[in-house]
């Protein structure tokens, strides 16, 4: 086979994907609800989503489904597509396949990731953040506090530790099971994020899912029980 029929082999086959993405795209933003998130909420939530794919890839380009994480963060087609507009714009993910939800990691995204994501085991929760203003949450203060409970209605014991707990769920990530793990981490990232904006409602709901996970987990989970035992 001759250089000229494997370029124009080449470019045929780019010009094929290039349609398939693009109707990909259009199926994708076919009838859109309304957004539904706050304002100010946006680049909070581009983090925690980059962050929640890169956990959930492991590596470099695995294709991984998020369909039950959006569902689970209440965030419709629109949201969704709004979160990781950034992300996409600047290929540190990339969309897979044809339906909607599934996202890899590119090798950009994964040492953004690798270089940005930092955890210290001392005073809290540090995630820097450079260009593009990804991965921005602090939980740095011995006083934060939780407030269980929905609403205006907090239970018996309500007030938590954040800095505790969030220390608890990364440590018993380490020996959960790896959906487990995922999870544990995922919902660490969250309340750090709730707590940095003060978000009471939000807080209020990853207490739930938290909860919701000690129900069902192994037994891995004994530092995150001494903070919020399930039912609290």
């Amino acid at each position: 086979m001759t250089i000229e029929a494997v370029v124009v082999i080449a470019l045929a086959c780019s010009a094929i994907y290039a349609l398939f993405a693009w109707i990909r795209g259009l199926v994708h933003r076919w009838k859109l609800p309304e957004p539904s998130l706050a304002p100010g909420q946006l680049e909070t939530y581009q983090g925690q989503a980059f962050r929640a794919i890169c956990r959930r890839a492991t590596n470099p380009g695995p294709s991984v489904s998020m369909r039950s994480y959006f569902i689970e963060q209440e965030w419709n087609r629109a949201d969704v597509l709004l979160i990781l507009n950034e992300p996409l714009k600047h290929k540190l993910i990339k969309v897979r396949g044809w339906s909607f939800g599934s996202y890899s990691v590119t090798r950009k995204g994964w040492a953004e990731y690798r270089s940005k994501f930092i955890w210290t085991g001392g005073e809290g929760v540090n995630i820097s953040s450079g260009s593009g203003g990804f991965i921005v949450a602090n939980v740095n203060s011995r006083q934060s506090v939780a407030h269980g409970g929905y609403g205006n209605q907090t239970n018996a014991g309500a007030q938590i530790s954040h800095q505790q707990l969030i220390h608890a769920l990364r440590a018993d990530a380490d020996t959960a099971t790896p959906d487990e793990a995922v999870r544990a981490r995922e919902y660490a990232d969250d309340l750090a994020s709730a707590v940095e904006g003060q978000d009471q409602d939000r807080t209020a709901r990853v207490l739930g899912r938290i909860n919701t996970l000690l129900s069902t987990a192994t037994a891995a989970f004994a530092l995150t029980r001494q903070f919020l035992p399930p039912g609290s």
